[in-house]
């Protein structure tokens, strides 16, 4: 029911806001809170309703304006969106503006274009003073522009910059990443940052060479090596504090691996690209993200575990017993 947001409701006077549940009376067209309709048990125009008596929306259009928030008419006169709750801006346009947005919103063609870059605006504002008070007004990210990086980020590009700006303005290279930490080296695969997903891939596998040879002599391997209990154990432990020491590197240097990794990628398409349409076009293409760089690296994976089983002995029933 647009057009009954922030009009007042007839049985208490409050406007109707988009969170309650209104009806209308079906003589007149009236708007009530459905608590109020149901208190006053009819419509409080009912004596009238023989005479013909028909609800009229109370505002002239240019008492109202367009919440940027919800999209619904409001009061000008109040701070405050009748309809949602939403602090208004300032306005910055004059009245006939506003009153033609409002029309274009009852016809059913409100302008979405403008609305979102509105948003977009107070969005990136924020974002965009935070930036050039970390590198400057020109907004030079390790001698690159910061479009060139938005274009090779992508949609994420808000955050990283963000989190970029913190780091520079700190003076840090500490930033705490959810996804390095709960995907590891898949991660880096995800972002295409190669360097650190091979490096963090081939720590992995290394780290897992220990448990490889205690499963070999757990499974009569002849190719496995003479190792003591104790010699074992300190292998283990050592093992346990490495994989720690790593996870804790990669969780708070990611950002700052993967801005490494995403300034060389963006320093080679500059130069080899310098067209701005062009090395726009490249930027998307080779940056983002790649759900098949993952999935290739869990293939990978899948092999690598492949050989390592052709290195068991015939006597599994021991690894088996050993890992229940």
């Amino acid at each position: 029911m647009p057009k009954y947001y922030g009009c007042p409701c007839e049985g208490c006077g409050k406007p109707l806001t988009l969170q309650d549940d209104i009806v209308v009376c079906p003589d007149c067209g009236a708007p009530y809170h459905r608590t109020c309709f149901d208190l006053l048990g009819r419509c409080i125009h009912a004596p009238a309703h023989s005479a013909g008596y028909e609800w009229k929306f109370p505002y002239q259009e240019s008492q109202l304006r367009t919440c940027p928030a919800c999209g619904e008419r409001t009061l000008r006169s109040e701070p405050n969106c009748r309809c949602c709750g939403a602090m208004l801006p300032t306005e910055v346009t004059d009245q006939p503006n506003d009153r033609r947005a409002a029309q274009e919103e009852e016809n059913g063609t409100f302008d979405y274009d403008s609305f979102y870059r509105q948003f977009e605006r107070q969005t990136m504002d924020p974002l965009r003073q935070n930036m050039q008070a970390a590198f400057g007004k020109d907004e030079i990210i390790d001698g690159i522009p910061s479009r060139d990086w938005a274009d090779y980020i992508g949609a994420a590009a808000p955050v990283y910059l963000s989190d970029y700006s913190r780091m520079q303005l700190q003076h840090t290279k500490i930033s705490f990443s959810l996804s390095a930490l709960l995907f590891g080296p898949f991660y880096f695969f995800y972002r295409k940052a190669w360097k650190p997903a091979f490096g963090f891939l081939a720590a992995e596998l290394l780290l897992f060479v220990p448990t490889l040879l205690q499963m070999m002599q757990l499974s009569g391997s002849p190719l496995a090596p003479a190792l003591s209990s104790t010699a074992v154990t300190v292998l283990s432990r050592a093992v346990y504090l490495l994989s720690f020491a790593i996870m804790l590197v990669r969780t708070l240097y990611a950002k700052w691996f993967y801005r490494k990794s995403a300034a060389a990628q963006i320093r080679r398409i500059r130069k080899e690209f310098p067209d701005a349409a062009q090395r726009r076009a490249v930027l998307h293409a080779q940056g983002g993200v790649s759900w098949a760089a993952v999935m290739g690296s869990m293939v990978l994976l899948m092999v690598v575990g492949a050989c390592c089983s052709m290195l068991l002995g015939p006597d599994l029933s021991s690894l088996v017993n050993a890992l229940v």
